[in-house]
């Protein structure tokens, strides 16, 4: 059975999303990324009205094969951008680790429209 926490893994790239725990109405992931030869982790906080809009987007964006999404950690300026274009080319880039903290990484990579399915699939399954 596929870990549905692995987003995509190849040799040059990776992002893994693995949940660690919810208070109240706040869900915290671990997010892991892989572009190139560099590689880093960080925590990101996240509503769960926040995901319910990401979701959203993500699925507009599956479904027409253009757009764009936006994941914000609460408790820093960390962030992923997922946009969709023409073909089913999906460019993944952000920032793991926030700018204040001692290590962080700024990365970007392409993939394809599976990223956006496993994502809609991983947060479908923890909000409901």
């Amino acid at each position: 059975m596929e870990d549905v926490n692995i987003i995509m893994n190849t040799e040059t790239q990776c992002l893994i999303v693995e949940h660690l725990y919810t208070v109240e109405n706040y869900l915290t992931f671990n997010i892991q990324v892989k572009s190139g030869g560099f590689a880093g982790q960080s925590n990101f906080c996240i509503s769960k009205e926040k995901i319910g809009e990401i979701i959203q987007s993500l699925e507009e964006a599956y479904e027409k094969l253009s757009g764009r999404s936006q994941i914000d950690d609460y408790d820093s300026d960390a962030h992923l951008v997922i946009k969709a274009t023409r073909l089913g080319k999906v460019t993944v880039s952000g920032q793991i680790g926030g700018s204040h903290q001692e290590h962080s990484m700024r990365f970007e990579f392409t993939s394809d429209q599976t990223v956006l399915e496993r994502l809609i699939n991983l947060f479908n399954v923890l909000i409901r």
